[in-house]
């Protein structure tokens, strides 16, 4: 058993070098100096606790752990979130394999199975499938990076990082309690225990989303009421000298310095926009929100050249829902458009504040035709089919849903 839990360490090192060299790195060619000497780390902190700490499990858990971030931390000092985010994924992977083949499914037959079966059991229950997942990772190493662009772009490093350290507590527990009565019944209350953990996890990291996006949203209105007040500082100077030409009885200036003022003033919106890419399509897309008054926060994290639909076509897509969302809202409220590359493609969120749509019309919102509104002439209802038609003829879905607080449209495209 010593020889066998010496190679699974061992393997389990190289899926951790592999990974983080693969991911951080962005390498054709995989350093194998590199690997092979992160590979060797790896082994000897593993090894480093498990001797030493024998009869420790929660150190050698934790203490490996932490010991591993901070081999990470060292080798990729100028590039550490990414090579964190990068470790967390292979870790969460490896550790959600320990909790249902190490936990549940190895507590269950060894109740069932003879005490002499025991070193089969580990073997065929634990390593073995281990081995098929390590090789599994390799295999669908790209799978892998695409998971790490997509946590990455959406800055998810610190909830990562958390889910990781619960699962060290649930591997911690069941190690602690090996050998208890009822084992089976204490790893479904300990994996029920993690499973609501991610749940809780999950909403509060929703919670600071909303929360990223306010701030946003009030910093830029802040920069905007100071545009504001300088406008309102120049109004007044320029009412000074309207009042002038008044005097002067020259109304034909005054005529023209008017004109000049309410174009000026037209041309003046009083929406926001947060984006740091103002020269993309989604931006130039959601342009005629910004004139309407609608405050409009974009995060663009997809490159829109991969996709086989056309710049004009996409634009089309976006713009008609944008179009509709504006209709509804009636000038006030924010809508959120948000792209990013998932598992091969190109997802894009629109999100607004408006009207809920009624449960009866979502089924019915993409027919042609279709519409809430008075359509006496029949020029309406005609934009939302045209984005599913050209959604669907480039292999790609559309999804709509609507509750009290926002109405959101999900738009994936496969990329080239």
């Amino acid at each position: 058993m010593i020889i066998i839990d010496g190679i699974n360490s061992v393997l389990q090192s190289l899926a951790f070098a592999y990974v983080l060299i693969y991911c951080v790195d962005k390498s054709q060619r995989i350093d194998k100096m590199k690997l092979l000497f992160m590979t060797l780390m790896f082994t000897l902190i593993g090894m480093l606790f498990t001797r030493t700490f024998v009869d420790c499990p929660g150190i050698i858990v934790f203490s490996t752990h932490i010991l591993a971030l901070g081999l990470v931390f060292l080798l990729y000092k100028k590039n550490i979130i990414n090579a964190l985010i990068a470790h967390t994924i292979i870790y969460s992977i490896m550790g959600i394999y320990s909790i249902i083949f190490g936990n549940i499914v190895f507590a269950y037959v060894k109740e069932l199975l003879p005490i002499k079966y025991i070193s089969y059991e580990e073997i065929f229950i634990i390593y073995v499938p281990e081995w098929i997942l390590i090789f599994l990772c390799f295999k669908y190493i790209k799978k892998i990076e695409q998971v790490y662009k997509l946590i990455v772009n959406e800055g998810l490093l610190i909830y990562l990082l958390i889910m990781s350290f619960a699962m060290d507590f649930t591997i911690t527990f069941y190690l602690l309690t090996v050998g208890y009565k009822s084992q089976l019944i204490k790893n479904i209350i300990n994996i029920m225990f993690f499973i609501f953990f991610i749940v809780v996890l999950l909403y509060f990291r929703k919670i600071q989303y909303k929360s990223e996006q306010i701030s946003k949203l009030n910093k830029a209105l802040g920069i905007k009421n100071s545009e504001l007040s300088k406008i309102k500082h120049d109004y007044g100077a320029q009412i000074s000298y309207l009042y002038g030409l008044c005097l002067m009885e020259r109304f034909d200036d005054l005529k023209k310095s008017l004109k000049d003022i309410i174009n000026n003033n037209e041309s003046t919106p009083t929406a926001v926009e947060v984006n740091k890419n103002e020269n993309s399509l989604l931006s130039l897309a959601l342009k005629p929100a910004i004139d309407k008054g609608i405050h409009v926060i974009i995060e663009d994290k997809c490159d829109f050249a991969l996709i086989n639909m056309n710049e004009m076509e996409f634009y089309r897509v976006i713009s008609n829902i944008v179009n509709n969302a504006i209709k509804a809202m009636k000038g006030q409220g924010i809508i959120i458009v948000k792209s990013y590359e998932y598992l091969g493609n190109a997802v894009i969120k629109i999100e607004n504040n408006g009207p809920k749509i009624e449960e009866h019309y979502l089924t019915d919102i993409f027919k042609m035709g279709f519409t809430t509104k008075d359509n006496i002439d029949k020029s309406h209802g005609y934009g939302l089919s045209i984005v599913k038609d050209l959604v669907e003829s480039h292999n790609g879905k559309i999804h709509v849903k609507s509750t009290d607080t926002a109405t959101e449209f999900k738009i994936v495209l496969p990329i080239k």
